[in-house]
């Protein structure tokens, strides 16, 4: 597996594990479940600048 496989089974795990978070939190509201969707977002974009 290469680093590049390595880093997006990471941020899959990432969104996979705040998903099943989010559906337990029965008191996180949609915007907040957005703001860390854009976070996780901006990582991926992050971790794709760096590989350029």
């Amino acid at each position: 597996m290469s680093d590049s496989d390595g880093v997006n089974d990471a941020l899959q795990r990432v969104r996979e594990a705040f998903d099943t978070a989010a559906n337990e939190a029965e008191e996180m509201t949609d915007e907040a479940r957005e703001e860390v969707d854009d976070a996780i977002d901006s990582l991926e974009e992050r971790i794709e600048e760096l590989r350029s």
